[in-house]
């Protein structure tokens, strides 16, 4: 019976893998992959609200400015 405590044995139990953890780790990082994939369309997706979100405060800003003239002129010419 050999000895498993012997530096060389355990090294080689560590740093060799079976099969079943080949596997377990191409599942992880697939899973990961995906994760990283739903990550990043939310992230594009948040990104282009946000930017339409400004794109219409900006329009609106735009109206209200044309508003407030137009109803400032027509109050000048009927008094």
């Amino acid at each position: 019976m050999e000895n498993a405590s012997i530096p060389s044995n355990v090294w080689n139990n560590v740093t060799t893998s079976s099969s079943k953890d080949d596997d377990d780790d191409a599942q992880s990082l697939y899973l990961a992959n995906i994760r990283d994939l739903a990550l990043k369309i939310i992230y594009i997706i948040i990104g282009t609200v946000g930017v339409l979100d400004n794109l219409f405060v900006l329009i609106i800003f735009a109206l209200f400015i044309k508003i407030t003239d137009k109803v400032s002129q027509s109050v000048y010419i009927v008094t």
